[in-house]
């Protein structure tokens, strides 16, 4: 069983109002900053749920390689993050407000939300 890859998924599960909530207030400002904050936002839960899955399989192969995998596997995901939002800015017109915005109030809710689950231990 791939508890951390569960544990992600119901992450990623309490976090969707975030996903919604936050290109929807984009969406005021221009449908370019809608669709800007909907993708950064969803490159940034992939960046979560990626770094669960190799944990998960990390924990399978050995202890050490799964301290490893925690270490270095924080620096792949903020690799894997900024360099699919700097592909999406090279590659379509993007509003820069809404992707210098929605990437830390994602990336810091989904860390706030998953601090306030494990203080109160409803994942264990």
């Amino acid at each position: 069983m791939n508890v951390e890859v569960i544990l992600a998924k119901r992450m990623l599960f309490r976090s969707s109002p975030v996903y919604v909530v936050v290109p929807v207030l984009f969406y005021f400002k221009s449908q370019e900053a809608f669709f800007t904050s909907l993708y950064s936002s969803a490159i940034v839960a992939t960046g979560f749920f990626l770094g669960a899955v190799i944990m998960s399989y990390a924990a399978k192969i050995s202890l050490n390689f799964y301290y490893f995998a925690a270490l270095f596997g924080y620096v792949f995901r903020l690799i894997f993050i900024f360099g699919f939002l700097l592909l999406l800015k090279n590659v379509y017109s993007i509003d820069d407000l809404a992707m210098s915005l929605t990437v830390p109030i994602v990336f810091l809710t989904m860390l706030f939300i998953e601090m306030t689950m494990v203080i109160k231990r409803k994942d264990t």
